[in-house]
């Protein structure tokens, strides 16, 4: 029998690991994968444990790969772990389709609106990551404003992104024991 402390920290130090994993095994590609670990806790465990493993894979992010400037990008982590968390699952504890999609419709819609305004807010809406540089000057050649191609550019991989998320976490999950999925008793 697995201790319930064990439990929290086993899934939050997976999600952590994923989170940094997936998000390096991502940079050739248009997708982030960096919040895969956090709806994966948000969900298995509960999204207070989300919010802590998005909190430290934004500090990782601010401190290894971009700038302390970053850190604010945390609000979308905490808005995934918050969504999933809150809406994959039925009353019972059983993992929903609808629950599943209505998440999925959820966080491209809120992690769009909170990303873009951030990129908007610092930069103008010119964002760091060579892949959203790519669409957001297709956008822009086409005369649209920097703030619509922003937002359009981030809508784009957001899509691709919480999709692909959704997979690896769905495989993830399916592969968990179940002593890891479920409290004990």
């Amino acid at each position: 029998m697995m201790n319930n402390k064990w439990r929290y920290f086993i899934i939050m130090l997976l999600g952590v690991i994923m989170n940094e994993g997936l998000s390096l095994l991502a940079e050739p590609y248009p997708v982030w994968l960096d919040v895969s670990g956090t709806a994966l806790a948000a969900i298995v465990l509960e999204p207070a444990a989300g919010l802590i493993v998005g909190l430290v894979n934004n500090f990782c992010i601010a401190l290894f790969k971009y700038d302390q400037t970053t850190l604010i990008y945390y609000c979308v982590s905490a808005a995934v772990a918050v969504i999933v968390g809150n809406i994959v699952k039925n009353k019972e504890g059983k993992i929903t389709l609808n629950g599943v999609l209505l998440a999925i419709l959820l966080v491209i819609i809120v992690s769009t609106a909170l990303s873009s305004a951030i990129t908007i807010w610092q930069s103008g809406g010119v964002s760091n990551a060579a892949f959203e540089q790519v669409w957001f000057e297709r956008f822009r050649a086409r005369g649209m404003h920097p703030y619509i191609a922003c937002t359009l550019t981030t809508f784009i991989i957001k899509i691709y992104d919480t999709l692909a998320t959704a997979v690896i976490i769905g495989i993830v999950y399916i592969l968990l024991p179940k002593k890891l999925k479920y409290k004990p008793t």
